[in-house]
């Protein structure tokens, strides 16, 4: 399991195993399909919730859109192929090389686009962070093809 308050056990543990033994038959887009389809009646739920506690919905302004949209192709994206990596043949994303990947360059990617966005110096610490999942990345990389070979 994990330590981090916002990532619970379901999507760090019960997941992968879900989708590997129980949805591997099924193609990378028609699970996308359902889950995305899913999201619609939770999303109305979700704005029934705000409006019955009286809480304000503040949608995205005109010129923030495209980096939303953008944001939610990106997000696909990484569903795509997180999702891929346990589908077996159907697999878009073909093993677990690119899970690893996505999670440990998710936060230096965000940070990067927070900088850039929001401007601000990047410190050596940040610097350091980049190199490192770099690193992990290029290290379990080597252990993927060497276990694979």
């Amino acid at each position: 399991h994990t330590r981090f308050r916002n990532v619970t056990g379901i999507q760090t543990c019960a997941l992968p195993i879900l989708l590997e033994v129980r949805l591997a038959k099924y193609s990378t887009i028609g699970l996308l399909v359902c889950w995305y389809f899913t999201l619609a009646p939770l999303g109305l739920a979700a704005l029934a919730w705000l409006r019955y506690t009286g809480q304000p919905l503040t949608l995205p302004a005109r010129a923030d859109l495209g980096m939303v949209i953008a944001a939610g192709a990106l997000f696909f994206v990484a569903d795509l192929f997180y999702i891929g990596a346990y589908t077996g043949a159907h697999s878009t994303g073909g093993g677990l090389l690119p899970i690893t990947t996505m999670l440990v360059l998710f936060p230096a990617i965000a940070q990067i686009i927070k900088y850039l966005w929001v401007g601000g110096r990047m410190n050596w610490w940040h610097a350091a962070g980049y190199v490192l999942a770099a690193a992990a990345v290029l290290l379990i990389s080597k252990g993927s093809s060497l276990v694979e070979g």
